[in-house]
This record gives structure tokens, C-alpha cells and sequence, in this order.
């Protein structure tokens, strides 16, 4: 008797959570990002929580793949209870949505009611952690410089914005790091389709200096008791040897000074890199 190729066990399961989709929990929540700011941690702690119950997979952005299926929005999550049992809330954090051009309108149209959590952090460490990342993965190799100068070129120039947002659409781009920075921008475009009381903004630097006043703001918004103590856990290391270079530090910290400063006019607050340094 042969046995199944991982593959075909792999398909096997997808048939079955797409063919039992219409049973199964329509997302309560959902974590666009902004990528590298911490969303994995925090799915990681809101899973812990003995109301809530993780997908099948942490980021399956199938309203980027599938972005008019009810079905497929639905088939990454868990069976619904019956009416007997407690009610849980269920979610995803795909970060490709954060900059995504139709991401927010695409979760709008399936999910009107859904709970946005945006999580950010200093734009310049976000970029470099970002670059990082796919430079271990083999995926990266052309020199951050390089790509620094020319995504800050692209972005800068209105003429070349359709260019920007077809980029946007996949994963990985050449203007992924920088773009993903431009918090006020971005976030605009999220609130055309979701109301602030559906939003909330949290910064990564606030999780090590309060973590316990960032914890009792996501129980608040998702409606769920304040009774979830467990520390938040570190589902990425993060930490690379290898330093940005100060000249293209400063670059960057030059090319955020505008667009910082509308964000803090548009949450009406003094962003934590700056008051944290």
C-alpha cells in the first residue's frame, strides 16, 4: 500500500478546509502590519488567550489571493462551536495587506465589521529589519544602498505612482522597504473603508517600555476579558550583526521627517521613536 506524498496530504487538507468553509468562523480580526513591527508576537500572545483560537495558518492574505471569496476567506479557520459552547474569537495577521493598493478595500467588502490591530515602529529600523530578513532568506541581493536610492527616487516622484502600486501588489519588490515605511500615507488608505473604532494603532517600541498598557488596549478593542497575563512572546530573533551604515541612516531618517510628522498630525500624538529616541 502506497503511502501519500506530503503534497498530496497537503492538497488533501486544503479540499477539506475549503469544502467545510461555510462551517467554519469568519475572521473577528485581522493584523495587516505594517511587516516587522511585531505582528507575529502579538498573534502569537492573542492566541494564547483562552477566548481566542489561531487559523490554521498566521498569514494566508487570501483577500489578496482570493479577494471576492467568502469561502476562501473563511476555509483558514476554525470549525464554528457548537451553540453550547463559548463563542471564540478567531484572526489573522497577514502583513501583506498593510501596503497592499486594494487590500483594505477587498477585507471591506467580505468583512465590514472586522477589528483592525496596525502595529509600526521607527520606519528607518523597520526598513533595515525588513532588508534583513530577506537577505537571510537568500531572496535579497542587491545592496541596501542601492535599493535605497532608487526606491527613495520612485517614491518621491508622482509620475511613477502607478508603477509604485503595481510593485505593491507582490510580496516582495523593490520598493517593499521604504514604501512600507510611509505610515500616514498607507494608513489614509485603510481609513477610507474602516472607521476609527474599528482601528487601532500600536508602535513595537511601546511593547518593552509598557507592554502591560499595549496588552490592555488590544483586549479592549477585541471585547475580551482583561484577564490574559502571559508575557508577550519573541517569535522573531530580530537581531542582526551586521549595522546599517550611518550615512544611509541619516538618508533615511531625513526621507521620513515629512512623512513622520504627518502621521503625527493624523493620530495626534508624538510617535514613541521620537519620544524614546
Amino acid at each position: 500500500m502506497s503511502v501519500a506524498s506530503p503534497q498530496l496530504k497537503s492538497e488533501l487538507k486544503k479540499a477539506w478546509r475549503l469544502g467545510t468553509a461555510f462551517l467554519r468562523a469568519r475572521p473577528d480580526f485581522i493584523l495587516p502590519g505594517a511587516p516587522k513591527c511585531a505582528t507575529s508576537s502579538l498573534y502569537d500572545w492573542l492566541g494564547m488567550h483562552p477566548l481566542v483560537r489561531r487559523g490554521v495558518r498566521k498569514e494566508p492574505a487570501n483577500f489578496i489571493h482570493y479577494p471576492t471569496s467568502e469561502l476562501r476567506s473563511r476555509m483558514n479557520f476554525p470549525l464554528l462551536p457548537p451553540l453550547t459552547r463559548v463563542r471564540f474569537l478567531t484572526g489573522e495577521a497577514s502583513v501583506e495587506y498593510f501596503s497592499h493598493p486594494h487590500a483594505a478595500e477587498n477585507i471591506q467588502a467580505i468583512l465590514p465589521d472586522v477589528r483592525l490591530i496596525f502595529l509600526l515602529r521607527d520606519p528607518v529600523q523597520r526598513a533595515w529589519s525588513d532588508y534583513r530578513m530577506f537577505v537571510e532568506s537568500k531572496a535579497e541581493t542587491e545592496e541596501f544602498e542601492t535599493i535605497v536610492d532608487s526606491s527613495a527616487r520612485w517614491l518621491k516622484n508622482p509620475d511613477a505612482k502607478p508603477l509604485v502600486n503595481a510593485a505593491l501588489k507582490n510580496a516582495f519588490n523593490p520598493v517593499r522597504y521604504l514604501a512600507n515605511g510611509l505610515y500616514a500615507e498607507i494608513l489614509a488608505r485603510w481609513f477610507q473603508f474602516f472607521s476609527r473604532e474599528q482601528c487601532i494603532i500600536l508602535f513595537q517600541e511601546d511593547f518593552l517600555i509598557r507592554p502591560k498598557f499595549v496588552q490592555e488596549r488590544v483586549l479592549r478593542h477585541l471585547r475580551l476579558p482583561l484577564t490574559h497575563p502571559a508575557p508577550f512572546p519573541h517569535a522573531r530573533k530580530g537581531h542582526f550583526p551586521e549595522k546599517m551604515r550611518p550615512e544611509t541612516q541619516a538618508f533615511l531618517k531625513d526621507f521620513y521627517r515629512e512623512p513622520d510628522d504627518r502621521l503625527e498630525d493624523f493620530l495626534g500624538i508624538q510617535l514613541p521613536w521620537r519620544t524614546y529616541g
